[in-house]
């Protein structure tokens, strides 16, 4: 039997989000440096303790400090008027803001597992100060589950205080909510963090490792050497290199000039050495990808000149994109010392002739480049090649996916152009369907696919280029997960016109105004297809946090969603119809002008008008089959 306590409490807990089992503490990015190992701490720990701050303890869920009992004299029953000395003298050391809690603060940690309170097993006699917050005036709560709020006669109880004052006034809550969709996992745990060294905090973590690591980098302030590696493009400052270098005085002397040139090129050459060993592995898996894309395109026969443009320039693309040119920033650099050598070899010749004092008049007047600008070249050259292995290593798993990718679509092209095009023949000949015929269908099986094609790179570019940078915490990368829709829908078009075409055709082979039927009845069912893919990028679009990369999207599918149709108007054109339906071919016109831009913020009302959009076209369809058949 449910008592009046019990469903009290059974409210309570629903209200405060109290979950009987706990959730899983996995979190969905890879531990690639030492911040996200801590990031991958605070995902699966709700209390800390604080190695400077002992006498306070904070819940991460609601970022309220409570006060520790090992600290606080909680065992001492204290009269309503005793409350705000006690919290007053507890707040000297311990940061300011100290009050009793409110019901709903108190509430959850009765009934968290992971609470350091362990309030419910200190007996059903015991109280807790509470503020009744409907009434603010003082009110004792019994712990123990089944109980519930009221006065006693002696006003009297144990006091546990707390205090906002590290989140107070700031968006702390809003950032770590589950439900702010603005934010992404890794940012959400950031907060966190960032709570902890915006206060000076050292949080006691459950594996100590952690609590270590966190003292090396954000107390001792000590250099996080995976994320120094990982940018040392950014870091590699060159004006730290030059300070030892006299550059008034050596662009007044040839000979400090060479010596220094000489000195400074050994530097670069030394550190860009050391920087290939330490990235031995990255370096490594780039040039396999680099080999991967090097061999020279092949003019394909089977292909038109439009297609083997696409091809070729897709693979010029990803040639120069992932060309590592190690050897050739190496050789820049050495040819800069060579010359530098040079310089000092003639002087060494002019030392053993017979006119130095002119001939060295003569070197001296010759124009150089400044030691400075010289400098600042080389260094140019050198830190965009570690940019370029460095945005390799952090961007690896995905490039290996975008050229895995590219490779597929390209082979599965000219599989289409071959195999698939001779299967199709072969079965429509089989059932009699005349060359010109199926000629003309595989044309239009062709005008898709092609379509589909000329997707493909612009998409790997915008993930390579910084796309749905907001998302990348996430597993799956959002350009990959779009190109895989646009792979469901090429099958499903591949799949109708090798199963269904010819059905269709037979279907209306022999009736009065059958080919104009036919065409009607194909291109509602491809438009099924391109519906399909909306939906599946639908779902994509409003998993993005950008804006930009949901509109990119957008753009980027008109050409698809729109080319149904287009098709449609060409039929009218070809068939000579424009005055059959000219209502009809008017709507088909506002069809195409609509926007789904305007219901970027809002995945229902997006939802809605691609079912909308869907019925008009199927509805319109029907119209011109209807007015046909007249």
């Amino acid at each position: 039997m449910i008592t009046g306590s019990n469903r009290i409490f059974e409210r309570l807990k629903e209200e405060n989000g109290f979950k009987d089992t706990e959730e899983e503490k996995t979190p969905i990015f890879a531990l690639e440096t030492n911040s996200d190992k801590i990031l991958f701490a605070i995902h699966g720990q709700r209390w800390y303790y604080f190695k400077n701050k002992p006498k306070v303890i904070l819940d991460k869920e609601t970022g309220l400090l409570w006060a520790n009992l090992a600290y606080f004299p909680w065992e001492n029953r204290y009269y309503i008027s005793e409350v705000k000395k006690v919290m007053k003298k507890f707040s000297k050391d311990n940061y300011e803001g100290w009050k009793v809690p409110k019901r709903s603060e108190i509430w959850p940690i009765f009934y968290d597992k992971t609470s350091p309170f362990d309030l419910d097993g200190r007996g059903s006699e015991e109280k807790w100060l509470v503020i009744n917050e409907i009434s603010r005036r003082a009110s004792l709560l019994v712990s123990g589950v089944g109980s519930t709020y009221s006065p006693f006669d002696d006003n009297s109880g144990y006091l546990l205080p707390n205090s906002d004052v590290l989140v107070a006034d700031t968006d702390y809550l809003a950032r770590i909510s589950e439900d702010n969709k603005a934010y992404s996992l890794k940012e959400r745990l950031q907060a966190t963090l960032d709570l902890f060294i915006q206060n000076d905090l050292w949080p006691v973590f459950d594996d100590d490792e952690i609590t270590q690591l966190y003292k090396r980098i954000y107390i001792d302030k000590e250099e996080d050497s995976e994320a120094q590696e990982k940018s040392f493009s950014i870091k590699f400052d060159y004006t730290k290199l030059l300070e030892k270098y006299d550059i008034q005085a050596i662009n007044a002397s040839v000979i400090q000039y060479y010596q220094a040139v000489q000195q400074w090129t050994g530097e670069l050459l030394a550190i860009m050495n050391d920087y290939e060993e330490q990235k031995e592995s990255v370096i490594r898996q780039f040039r396999n990808i680099e080999l991967k894309l090097s061999g020279k395109y092949h003019r394909d026969e089977s292909l038109t000149e439009d297609e083997n443009c696409l091809l070729k320039e897709r693979q010029k693309y990803f040639q120069e994109k992932f060309s590592l040119d190690f050897d050739q920033v190496r050789s820049r650099i050495l040819s800069v010392k060579k010359q530098a050598d040079a310089l000092e070899s003639r002087i060494d010749e002019i030392d053993n002739g017979d006119d130095a004092i002119h001939e060295l008049a003569v070197l001296e007047q010759e124009p150089r480049a400044s030691f400075l600008l010289l400098a600042e070249n080389t260094a140019k050259i050198f830190r965009k090649f570690l940019g370029k292995v460095e945005s390799f290593a952090m961007n690896h798993p995905y490039i290996a996916d975008a050229v895995g990718s590219l490779e597929k679509w390209t082979d599965d092209y000219r599989v289409f152009k071959t195999t698939y095009k001779e299967d199709f023949k072969s079965s429509c000949e089989e059932d009699g369907v005349e060359d010109e015929i199926w000629s003309v269908w595989f044309e239009q099986w062709r005008s898709l696919r092609y379509a589909a094609e000329q997707k493909v790179q612009p998409m790997i570019e915008h993930g390579l280029e910084g796309g749905f940078t907001a998302d990348h915490a996430d597993d799956d990368n959002k350009a990959i997960e779009i190109l895989n829709a646009l792979e469901m829908y090429k099958r499903s078009v591949d799949k109708f016109y090798l199963e269904e075409r010819k059905s269709i055709y037979q279907k209306y082979a022999f009736q009065s105004g059958g080919e104009l039927q036919d065409r009607l009845e194909t291109e509602s069912a491809l438009y099924h297809y391109v519906a399909e893919l909306q939906s599946a990028l639908q779902k994509i679009i409003f998993s993005c946090q950008d804006k930009d990369d949901r509109l990119f999207i957008l753009k980027w599918a008109d050409g698809l969603v729109d080319f149904q149709i287009d098709r449609i108007f060409e039929f009218v054109a070809d068939h000579d119809l424009q005055e059959m339906a000219e209502t009809i071919l008017n709507e088909f016109a506002e069809l195409k002008r609509k926007s789904y831009h305007i219901y970027l913020k809002d995945a229902k009302a997006y939802s809605e008008e691609k079912s909308r959009r869907e019925k008009q076209y199927n509805s319109l369809i029907y119209k011109m089959r209807k007015n046909l058949a007249r």
